[in-house]
């Protein structure tokens, strides 16, 4: 939901309690971190970098407002197998984004996204706190010469039991809430020799519950990536990626693990409307937990793979699909190895009105791998199913209707669950 104003001028006082609310924000979520203890876009968001008509100069920068009303009809609001209960959800939203030259080649980009669930039915749900979004961050992005340095802080709080990115997924059911806080930071550098492009980033990410039912899930990662990439060709790019994560549990010893995979990469610019993506490598899993081991539990050596089609048919019409294979963090086990198969289309009917229709299927093993036959277990096949309309009405108004489903289906009954949610979002723009 976006709250957006035009203007020529922000009054600095206005401008100065926008930032100093962020930075309130950002020192209150690093102090979380130091008390308990996915990477946001290279580039400025588009709605701030000067592309959005109803953008505010700030400078040569901008700030953007946005707010709004959603309201949610969920039939399986607690994810139960049986005895389903349902809730309507009032979900008042804000925004605040910013972009800001600094110099003649740096720039500050900052985003805070507030949420509030009003639970009309099941009042034990309400929190009495805003959510943060997952979007909200405070990064820095430094260019020297061939080199950019991109420094950056993102952070989150949540209520529901799923925030799906495409790179995480969260094992829960039998429940309408896991209040949890996540930060990340870190630096990501890009060296650009035109043809060969070097980069490398650490970030360090902290998870933690908000309560101590879901503490299992309290960790620390270290987390570190590296690629080079050659352009062979105006259509061909290829090289070498590596990842690896050392991932400590607070409350879980035994699901201490550390990680890394290594494999080629390639890029395909089939013409100018087809672009392809694939990768595939080796991957090891290994445990640091000695009780782990005296389970049984061994080493795992396995593999990481993707590829993805983007198909841009024309100015109204694209679509993708990607198909994966991978290997998380599980919450329940130690691991949760997973294959993925998503397409996703974005069609622009005229120009007031766009649909977006996605499904996803996901065939899950969450497990301490091969070794061990006596602990937790699981496999599902999960799906995500759903439709989104967009409809502008004039230069002010917008509005959205969307369906979402989710079903999993377990290997253990209990375990399983299917849910709609039927939601309607208004928004206007200043």
């Amino acid at each position: 939901m976006r709250f957006e104003h035009q203007g020529k001028l922000i009054q600095p006082r206005l401008a100065e309690w926008i930032i100093a609310l962020f930075m309130l924000q950002y020192v209150a979520i690093s102090r979380g971190q130091e008390s308990q203890t996915g990477e946001a876009a290279t580039e400025p968001p588009a709605n701030v970098a000067g592309l959005n008509p109803y953008n505010i100069p700030w400078g040569s920068g901008g700030i953007n407002f946005s707010a709004g009303l959603r309201g949610v009809y969920v039939d399986n609001v607690y994810l139960t197998h049986s005895g389903a209960r349902d809730d309507f959800i009032l979900v008042p939203e804000c925004d605040i984004a910013a972009f800001f030259p600094v110099g003649q080649s740096n720039t500050v980009v900052l985003d805070l996204g507030l949420a509030y669930y009003e639970y009309l039915k099941n009042t034990a749900l309400i929190t009495g706190t805003p959510t943060i979004n997952p979007n909200s961050q405070l990064a820095f992005n430094i260019h020297s010469g061939d080199f950019t340095f991109r420094f950056s802080e993102s952070f989150s709080y949540q209520v529901t039991p799923f925030y799906e990115t495409g790179s995480e997924f969260y094992n829960l059911y039998n429940t309408a809430q896991f209040r949890r806080f996540q930060n990340r930071v870190g630096t990501t550098v890009t060296w650009d020799l035109h043809d060969l492009v070097v980069s490398a980033g650490y970030h360090h990410e902290n998870l933690w519950s908000d309560g101590s039912y879901y503490n299992y899930i309290d960790h620390a990662s270290e987390l570190f990536n590296a690629d080079a990439m050659l352009t062979l060709s105006p259509l061909v790019t290829a090289g070498l990626e590596a990842a690896g994560s050392v991932n400590n549990f607070d409350n879980k010893p035994i699901f201490d693990t550390w990680r890394a995979r290594i494999g080629p990469g390639l890029r395909l610019n089939v013409s100018q409307f087809v672009k392809v993506r694939a990768g595939a490598g080796y991957e090891r899993i290994d445990f640091d937990s000695a009780s782990v081991t005296s389970l049984g539990v061994r080493p795992e050596n396995t593999y990481y793979a993707y590829a993805g089609v983007e198909h841009q048919i024309n100015r109204f019409f694209s679509h993708s699909i990607e198909a994966s294979h991978d290997n998380q963090l599980g919450f329940n086990a130690a691991n949760l190895e997973g294959t993925h198969v998503s397409y996703s289309l974005n069609w622009k009917l005229n120009q007031k009105l766009t649909l977006s229709p996605h499904v996803s299927v996901n065939w899950y093993d969450e497990s301490f791998g091969s070794g061990s036959a006596s602990l937790y277990h699981e496999k599902f096949t999960y799906v995500a199913a759903g439709l989104a309309a967009i409809r502008q009405f004039g230069q002010h108004w917008r509005a959205s209707l969307s369906w979402d489903y989710r079903l999993k289906d377990s290997d253990i009954q209990a375990y399983g669950y299917a849910q709609n949610q039927v939601a309607l979002e208004l928004i206007y723009q200043f």
